[in-house]
C-alpha cells in the first residue's frame, strides 16, 4: 500500500510541477486586428501631405505622404504612400507588459520589437511593429487609389523563420521524456 501512495503522490507532483512550469508556454496572446491602408479607419493624428518618411525596420528614407490612423489605445496604423506608389503599411500594437519570450515568439513572425515608441512619435512604451505592401496609387500619375488583391501584395517576401517553440517547452519534454522512462523501468522491475 505504501508503493501505491509513492506512486500515486509522483505522479501528483509531476502534473503540478508540469502544470505550473508551462502555463506561460500554452497561453496564447494574439495580436489585434488592423484595418488595410486602402480602406484606412480609425482617427488621424498624424498627417504628413509631402516631405521624407521613414519605416521602422528599414534604413531607406522614403518621399511621398504619410497618414498615422489611431486604431484603439494600443493599436496603430502607419500608411506611407511613396511617389512611386509603392505603399507601405505599418502596424504599431503596443505591448508595454508583455513577456520577453511572447516577444521573441513574434519577432519570428516577422513583427520588429520597438522598446521606445517615442522615437517614432508614438506614446513613450514598447511596440512590436509590421510593415506590409499595399499598392497607393495607379500607374499613369494619376491619384486615384488602387489595390493588389487584398491590399497588400508581399510575394516573394520572406518575413521570418517559422515559430518552432521555444527551449522551455524541449526541455519540458525531455524532462517528460526521462521520467516516462524511469517510471516504466521501475514497474518492469517490479513485475519481472
Amino acid at each position: 500500500m505504501v508503493t501505491k501512495s509513492r506512486v500515486f503522490a509522483a505522479i501528483i507532483s509531476l502534473f503540478l510541477f508540469l502544470t505550473i512550469s508551462f502555463v506561460n508556454v500554452f497561453a496564447a496572446t494574439n495580436p489585434p486586428d488592423f484595418p488595410s491602408c486602402v480602406n484606412p479607419q480609425g482617427t488621424v493624428i498624424a498627417n504628413y501631405p509631402s516631405g521624407s518618411h521613414g519605416i521602422v525596420g528599414t534604413a531607406t528614407l522614403y518621399s511621398g505622404t504619410d497618414s498615422v490612423y489611431s486604431i484603439s489605445e494600443n493599436v496603430v496604423m502607419q500608411c506611407l504612400c511613396p511617389d512611386n506608389g509603392d505603399g507601405i503599411q505599418t502596424n504599431w500594437w503596443k505591448i508595454p507588459e508583455m513577456s520577453g519570450d511572447e516577444i521573441e515568439n513574434f519577432k519570428t513572425q516577422g513583427w520588429i520589437f520597438v522598446p521606445d515608441g517615442s522615437v517614432w512619435g508614438l506614446d513613450p512604451a514598447a511596440y512590436l511593429a509590421k510593415n506590409s505592401n499595399f499598392a497607393c496609387r495607379s500607374t499613369g500619375g494619376s491619384n486615384s487609389s488602387s489595390s493588389s488583391v487584398g491590399g497588400v501584395s508581399s510575394i516573394g517576401d520572406i518575413l521570418a523563420l517559422a515559430a518552432t517553440g521555444n527551449i522551455r517547452v524541449i526541455y519540458g519534454l525531455i524532462f517528460v521524456g526521462l521520467i516516462s522512462m524511469m517510471f516504466g523501468f521501475l514497474l518492469n522491475r517490479r513485475n519481472g
